[in-house]
């Protein structure tokens, strides 16, 4: 009678708390809440274009990557960067308003498939920002990272009132 009663409360535990962690996942509809908007542009700044070059990869700007582009971009976007644990990325490339076709400011929004493949892949994130620390931020919540970059350090300011506008997006999530 004892054994059966720990059984129950045992599978009914591990019942709340496989509910309860996968409530905590987030999915790509979270990505309209929490990504770059035009009022979140810097003067002076535009979407990006998408040179003719690229445009069978990278299809639009902002864009989700379609299965394609996060098998090939993953690990271009950082180091060791798994694409079989990536759900999804959205990508937004901001540029001066005189030369278009730069990408002097990068942000992605990836979601990860699980807690352990966040876990493993946000780590390998954190490292690569720290050693790029002049020119990147990493913001991060259960399944979701959001990465900024830039190229010149001299935009780095404008990334750093980006992240502060997207952290607020991420903690009222």
């Amino acid at each position: 009678m004892k054994k059966g009663k720990i059984i129950t409360l045992s599978i009914t535990m591990i019942a709340f708390i496989f509910i309860v962690t996968s409530k905590a996942m987030y999915s790509s509809s979270i990505i309209d809440k929490i990504k770059i908007n035009k009022e979140d542009i810097p003067e002076g700044f535009v979407y990006g274009q998408i040179p003719g070059f690229a445009k069978n990869l990278l299809k639009s700007n902002p864009w989700i990557f379609d299965q394609e582009a996060i098998q090939k971009m993953t690990a271009r976007i950082y180091p060791g960067g798994e694409a079989s644990k990536v759900s999804t990325i959205h990508m937004t490339i901001l540029a001066k308003e005189k030369n278009p076709f730069r990408d002097d400011i990068v942000c992605y929004i990836m979601l990860f498939k699980d807690k352990k493949a966040a876990g493993e892949e946000i780590a390998k994130l954190s490292e690569y920002v720290g050693y790029n620390r002049d020119r990147s931020i990493l913001m991060e919540k259960e399944n979701i990272a959001i990465y900024l970059f830039v190229d010149d350090i001299s935009n780095f300011k404008y990334i750093k009132e980006i992240s502060e506008t997207l952290q607020k997006r991420l903690d009222s999530i």
